[in-house]
This record gives structure tokens, C-alpha cells and sequence, in this order.
């Protein structure tokens, strides 16, 4: 039993090549995941051609071929019945503020109708073939394209978008005009993410940054999460994706299993929530793991995160010097020296750090791509404003990560590169001399016994390890509120801590030992998957991609040994995301490898973006 345990852990194919009479052989320890779709199953045949199905298929062709026109009426209708509604209502009913909201919205929709009454082409159209909005939309934002001849396509009445334009007026009049354009928003979200599972999952990536500042922040992650899970499986259920079942999801649903059997069976219903959510938002590494099936599909999700990161940097620097916030977060030791720490829009210097980890080391990556030459300045600047964010948050166990996570990077690119090695000797000196007195001594403190921050941790370690002796198999419970309470048993000295400010010791007191075990069999399997197809890795156009997304978390790994790098759900979701790309990236490695070594050619350009497949047994 041990020996099969121990063969399935290091059951990916050896890299190992020998040649004999001309030929490639390989070795017989070789793991094949599992393939599954629907494609050609009674099952996916009667889910497309049900009534339902067609009636939805046709709506859809009608809207989407609908003229500019047709949505200039729209508009119009929309916009003129509002102005109509609002002022006549602020008017005769002696309203003591008038609807601002509502007239500017009304006024928009009736100015941009205007334009679009002059034209009678599919409103598609004009997205498809403007260079700009055909690569935001279709190559970046994932939407499926859709091409009918002018023959297929089907008109739509003019009567119907101002009827649909005076019906949202109206709802917008009982109701609130806000709530309908974002119910509408909602609406037009689901209908495309249906379409397109890799858009909503491009969108997840973007908006990640922007989601703590909103409320009820993880109830969004987690339908957003959901909507792409339930827009993928229904793909692969009528067969136009595929699914590979692969050893990381058996341990990883074991580890999910015994999150949830934590979350049932400890402090209650919070307990149990919280659960939910932390196992929701893991399904990120399955929808990333098959989502990205090409070059495209990588790049563009890395981008997102590079994108989406800097902005809020920007942000975290402006507002570190001309509005410091957060004076709970400051060390006393340092008195005047450190007056601010960047949160960005986290509102936590270190669960910041955790998302400018990524981003940096993701820049940094792509920086010393040789096939991403032309966009190696915007890299490069991407990289140099998001440390120096990372710089801000005083955060000292991010800088080390971060250090080691540069020069994983280093040594992984010099092997191909040597010169490449020049770049740290002249950085730095030059950095030596412009950082601060300050941040040295900051990091340097990090090894100090008398500094209060490192000796409240060991303290929070011990404490945390006999809290995982006390509640060995299903942990203490899921969540801050259930880790806090249970703590407080084993505090030293009354101290108290929302975690354990170690990710593997928080594993083990929330989950327990087992979940523990599991997830370092994850990390296992992974060592063995990417030691074995380093041979791939290196002569594929992901090998930069593969690079990030093993420094990103080996870097997180290396940060979580003195903070909870999961403490919350974007962070957690980015964690499972850059692992899930680790996964995707070595299967295009080794498809590309196949590819070439049999000069065949599978149905996705390794430039596509979305798109349906097609398989032939």
C-alpha cells in the first residue's frame, strides 16, 4: 500500500529520453490523466437540442445581429421615457431633491442613441472589425466570436428594443434606475459568461484588486468562482471542453474534503460558512488548471494580473504620502521612522504584500522572456512600481520572499542566459544606495529575538502547535472567529491573534493534521510534475509562464512560514490560481512538445483565444 502511495506521488512521466535505433523511448513511470467530455454522449445531444436550448440559441443570434439601430431605438427609448418619468414625477409631486441620477443616466442613453440611429450594420459588427475593440473583446476578454453570413442572419424588428427600452424605463421609475442597469450588467455578465467560461474567468483575475473595497467582497468572489464553474461544466458536459482529471485533483478534493468536514463539525454555522467560501474559491485551480489550454489563454492571464495590479499600486504609493491611514499597523519600535504602511485597497499592509508578490515576480518573468521582447519596457515598469509598493507596506517576510523568489528566477533563466547574472551586480549597488537607512535596518530586524513583532510570533507558533495537539484530525474549525476562540485556550501571556501568522501551522489548527499531510502531498506532486517535465518547460513558448507561476508559489510558500498568506479570499484565490497555472502551462509545455516531435497540430491555435473544440475519435 505505502509502495502504491509513494509511485503515485512521483507518477508523472520521467524526463528522461534514450535513444535507440533512431527512436525516442521513454520510461515505464508515466501518469496519464484522465479525459472527460461530453462530446458524441446521448447526453450532450439532447442538452443542445432540447427546446429550451434552441429557443435561447435563436434569442441570442437575434440579439447579438441586432443593427445599431435597432439599439439606438433602445437607447433612445430608454433614455427620453426616464427624462420623461424622473422630471415629471420631481415636477408635479413637489419632490424636495430632484433626481440627479436618474436624468444624467436618462440624458446619456438619449445623446449616445443618437449616433447609432444613422447605421444599419450588425452592432456585432463594428466590435469585430475595430482592431481595438476586436482584440479587448474577442483575444483579450475571451468572448466568442460569432460569424454568420449575411444570409443567416436574422433581423429584428424595430418595435421590440423600444418596447424593451420603455419596460426598463418603467422598472427603472417603480423601482430604482440604478438597480435595473445593474441588473441589466448582471444579466448581460451571465449571458456572456455562459457563452465564454474563460471570460468570466479573465474578468475574476482583473477585478480581483477592486473586490475588498466593495461589500459582502467574498460573496462576489465566490459567485463569480461559481458562475465560471457551472459555465465550464456545462461545456464539458455537451463536449466543447475538455477536462483533465489529473492527480492534483484527487488530493486536493480530499484536502476540500476535510476543510468541509472542519467547517460541519466545529463552532457552528460561522464555522460552516466559511467553509463554503474557502472551498468555493480553491475551485479557482481546476477552472485555471483547464481553462488555460493555450499560449494565449496564459498570457493573457498573467497580463490580467500584471494589469490589474498596477493601478492599485499607484493608488497604495499616492495614498502612503498624502493620506496615511492605518496607524494600527505601525511597529512602535520604529517610532518616527515608519509613520505609514501601504495597505492599497486591502486595508493590511501584509495582505497586500501577498498580491504585490505576485505581480512583481509575474513581471520580473515575462521582463526576461526573449519571445516578449517588444513588451519587455511595460514590463519592467509594472515590476519597478509594484516594489515599489511592496517597499511601502513594510511588510519584512515579503521582502525576503521576494529576494529569494528573484533569484529562483535568476538561476532558472541564467542556465539558458548567463549574462543575464550582470543584472543583480549592477542593481545592487545602485539600490544600496537608494533605499533608505531605514529599510535595512527594518529588514535586518527580522532576525532579532528582542523585536517585539518576531517574539509575539514565536510566541503565536508555540501556542498554535499545541492548539493543533489539542484538535489533531478536523482541526479547531474554519475562519477567523473559530481559530480566535479556540486560541485564546492556548495563548501565552493572554496574547491574542487572529491566526497563526504561519500558513502551514494554520492549516493544521483549522483543518487539521491530515489536511496538513494532504497538502504537503500537493506540493510533492508538484516538485515531481515540474522536475519531470523540465525538459518541456525549457524548449516551450510558456516557459516564462511556467517560471512565474512556480516562483509565484514557491515565493508565497516562502512568505507563508511568518504570515497566513490565505487570511483572506482574493489572496487565497490567487494563491490556487498561479498553482492551477503551474499545471495548465506544463501541459502546453509537453502538448507543444508533441506537437513538434509529431508534426501534428490539435484543433486550438496556440493563438486562439476562445473558442469551442472539436474532437474526432
Amino acid at each position: 500500500m505505502s509502495s502504491k502511495f509513494i509511485d503515485y506521488l512521483k507518477g508523472y512521466e520521467k524526463s528522461e529520453k534514450r535513444f535507440k535505433n533512431g527512436r525516442v523511448y521513454r520510461s515505464a513511470d508515466k501518469f496519464t490523466d484522465r479525459l472527460i467530455s461530453g462530446i458524441g454522449s446521448s447526453l450532450s445531444g439532447k442538452m443542445m437540442n432540447n427546446r429550451a436550448a434552441l429557443f435561447f440559441s435563436a434569442l441570442k443570434e437575434r440579439i447579438v445581429f441586432a443593427s445599431t439601430r435597432a439599439y439606438g431605438m433602445l437607447f433612445l427609448s430608454f433614455g427620453i421615457l426616464t427624462l420623461l418619468l424622473h422630471f415629471a414625477d420631481y415636477y408635479f409631486r413637489n419632490l424636495p431633491s430632484s433626481p440627479s441620477f436618474a436624468l444624467v443616466v436618462g440624458a446619456i442613453f438619449a445623446a449616445i442613441s443618437v449616433p447609432l440611429l444613422f447605421t444599419d450594420v450588425p452592432f456585432v459588427d463594428i466590435f469585430q472589425k475595430w482592431s481595438v475593440t476586436n482584440f479587448l473583446i474577442f483575444d483579450y476578454l475571451c468572448i466568442k466570436r460569432i460569424r454568420k453570413t449575411e444570409t443567416d442572419r436574422k433581423s429584428l424588428s424595430l418595435a421590440v428594443p423600444i418596447l424593451i427600452g420603455a419596460l426598463l424605463a418603467s422598472l427603472g421609475f417603480f423601482f430604482t434606475v440604478k438597480g435595473v442597469l445593474l441588473s441589466v450588467i448582471a444579466l448581460l455578465f451571465l449571458t456572456i459568461a455562459f457563452s465564454s467560461p474563460e471570460f468570466s474567468f479573465i474578468v475574476t483575475l482583473l477585478f480581483l484588486p477592486v473586490l475588498p473595497i466593495v461589500p459582502h467582497s467574498s460573496l462576489i468572489l465566490v459567485a463569480l468562482v461559481l458562475v465560471t464553474a457551472v459555465s465550464f461544466i456545462g461545456k464539458v458536459a455537451v463536449g466543447k471542453r475538455l477536462y483533465h482529471f489529473e492527480q492534483y485533483d484527487v488530493i486536493l478534493l480530499l484536502f476540500m474534503l476535510f476543510v468541509l468536514v472542519s467547517g460541519i463539525f466545529n463552532k457552528g454555522l460561522k464555522s460552516f460558512e466559511s467553509s463554503l467560501v474557502f472551498i468555493s474559491v480553491c475551485l479557482i485551480y481546476f477552472l485555471a488548471s483547464n481553462i488555460i489550454v493555450n499560449r494565449r489563454l496564459a498570457d493573457n492571464s498573467v497580463n490580467t494580473v500584471i494589469i490589474s495590479s498596477v493601478p492599485t499600486a499607484i493608488y497604495a504609493i499616492v495614498n502612503y504620502f498624502v493620506s496615511p491611514q492605518h496607524p494600527e499597523w505601525l511597529d512602535p519600535a520604529f517610532g518616527d521612522k515608519i509613520t505609514a504602511r501601504a495597505t492599497g485597497t486591502f486595508g493590511n499592509p501584509n495582505i497586500y504584500a501577498v498580491y504585490l508578490l505576485v505581480a512583481v515576480l509575474f513581471s520580473v518573468s515575462l521582463t526576461l522572456s526573449k519571445s516578449l521582447k517588444a513588451f519587455r519596457p511595460l514590463y519592467v515598469i509594472a515590476a519597478l512600481i509594484n516594489t515599489a509598493a511592496l517597499v511601502l507596506t513594510w511588510t519584512r517576510g515579503a521582502w525576503l520572499a521576494l529576494i529569494i523568489g528573484l533569484i529562483s528566477i535568476l538561476i532558472t533563466v541564467s542556465i539558458k542566459t548567463p549574462k543575464i547574472l550582470l543584472i543583480p551586480l549592477f542593481a545592487i549597488p545602485i539600490l544600496l544606495v537608494i533605499l533608505p537607512e531605514t529599510v535595512g535596518e527594518r529588514f535586518l530586524s527580522i532576525f532579532s529575538l528582542a523585536d517585539t513583532s518576531t517574539s509575539s510570533r514565536l510566541s503565536i507558533w508555540r501556542s498554535s502547535i499545541e492548539m493543533i495537539k489539542n484538535n489533531l484530525f478536523i482541526g479547531a474549525g474554519v475562519g477567523e472567529d473559530a481559530f480566535s476562540s479556540e486560541f485564546s485556550k492556548f495563548a501565552e501571556d493572554s496574547v491574542s491573534a487572529p491566526h497563526s501568522h504561519n500558513l502551514f501551522l494554520e492549516i493544521g489548527c483549522e483543518f487539521g493534521i491530515v489536511a496538513l499531510i494532504l497538502f504537503l502531498a500537493i506540493l510533492i506532486v508538484r516538485m515531481r510534475h515540474r522536475a519531470s517535465y523540465t525538459f518541456y518547460v525549457a524548449n516551450s513558448s510558456v516557459g516564462s509562464i511556467c517560471t512565474a507561476a512556480a516562483t509565484s508559489v514557491f515565493t508565497l510558500l516562502i512568505f507563508g512560514m511568518t504570515d497566513y498568506v490565505w487570511y483572506s479570499s482574493p489572496m487565497l484565490l490567487l494563491f490556487w490560481f498561479a498553482f492551477g497555472l503551474g499545471s495548465a502551462s506544463l501541459r502546453i509545455a509537453r502538448q507543444e512538445y508533441d506537437e513538434n516531435f509529431s508534426s501534428e497540430h490539435g484543433s486550438n491555435s496556440p493563438y486562439s483565444a476562445s473558442s469551442d473544440i472539436t474532437i474526432s475519435n
